[in-house]
Order: structure tokens, then sequence, then C-alpha cells
């Protein structure tokens, strides 16, 4: 009787934790609302009988199924629930799990949703002194698994104004941790992000290209 409740506290637990993807109920499913949050950029990885299954979760077993439960780190380094059932059990939540549809997509952001990415790039760019019409830079850069970002890269082609490149580096150096959530163990690894900075001359307004 003991060995049950600590297995169905830990199931509750993780119930919990993951409860920005699935709700109370085992068949029903809660939608991330975005922007992300950081809750729910916390990823929880469930295995049965050492088999990560997309869209398994705790909730589709009952607790007198479960034979062992344990916490630790997978082969990838994530930490997550490793839960041992029989294998008709295990057939039966491979079933279950082909029902619910779930984005495995890696989902990025800039804080409070990419469209205060802009907002935050027109407030902190330094348009170099004597800089003249209006010119795009694109640059690549690294973001990893933490949010932090690392190895801005202009891509091709160039500005000619050095200025430019050098402001469009020094802004994307200075972004704030993105918001990274991964669906899948073996894809929480860092990835490339690409953002186009434009840059206009102050006090000029551009109207499809042209000076206003």
């Amino acid at each position: 009787m003991k060995k049950l409740f600590i297995i169905s506290l830990i199931i509750v637990q993780s119930c919990i934790a993951f409860s920005q993807n699935y709700c109370e109920n085992d068949t029903i499913i809660h939608e991330i609302q975005f922007p992300l949050t950081l809750q729910d950029t916390k990823s929880e990885f469930f295995y049965f009988n050492n088999e990560w299954i997309p869209g398994a979760h705790p909730g589709l077993v009952s607790a007198d199924s479960i034979q062992k439960a344990e916490v630790k780190n997978d082969e990838y380094g994530n930490r997550s629930l490793f839960l041992t059932v029989s294998p008709e059990t295990l057939a039966q939540i491979k079933t279950e799990a082909r029902k619910i549809w779930v984005d495995l997509d890696t989902r990025c952001e800039f804080p409070g949703g990419n469209g205060k990415l802009k907002e935050w790039i027109v407030e902190n760019i330094r348009i170099p002194e004597g800089f003249k019409g209006s010119e795009r830079v694109l640059v690549r850069f690294t973001v990893h698994p933490d949010g932090s970002i690392s190895n801005p890269t202009i891509m091709q082609p160039r500005s000619k104004n050095e200025a430019i490149n050098q402001e469009a580096l020094r802004l994307v150096n200075a972004l704030p941790k993105f918001r990274v959530k991964y669906y899948i163990p073996h894809l929480k690894k860092s990835f490339q992000y690409y953002i186009p900075i434009t840059f206009k001359e102050p006090g000029v307004i551009f109207i499809r290209g042209n000076e206003s």
C-alpha cells in the first residue's frame, strides 16, 4: 500500500509539471498559450519501458498498472520520469497516444512574443551618425537550450557601411534570453535563428521604399 501511494504521488507531481500540455482529464489537451511564459519552457519527458512515445503521459495509465517509477536523466541529459509497465499496458498507451495530436516543433520566442522583438529593436538600435537612406541587415545567431544567444553573423550581402554591420551584431549580442520550448528529447539542442534589422535615416519616413 505504501509503495502504491509513493508511485501515485510521483505521478501526480509529474502531471502537475506537465499540465501546460495536458489537463487533469486523461484525454483532453490544453494547448500552450503564446507568447511563451517561463513555465511553458520547462520540458517534461516521460518514458515507458525506456521508450519515449510522442503524446504519452502518466495520465494514460492507472497507478496500479505501474510496476516501477524512477526520476533520472535520459541519455540526452533531460530530467525525465521513467515508468515500467507490462507489455499489454505499453501497447494500450501507444494506442491512446496516437489519438492525441501534439505539435512537436521546437518553439522559439522573444520574451513577451515575437511581436515584442520589433519594439525592442526600435528602442535599442543606435543609428550610426550621418547614416542616410534605409537599409536592412540579416543576422544569423545560435540559440541554446537555455535561451542564451551566441555567434551572431551578418549574412550576405553585408552592408557596405561597416558601422551598420557592427551595430547589428551589437544589437543581437544585447538581446535578452529567448524562450525555447522543446517537445522531443533528442532535439533539445542549439539551433540557428535569423532576424532582419532595418536601419532608417532619423526623421525620414519611408513609404514602400521611397522617401517622404
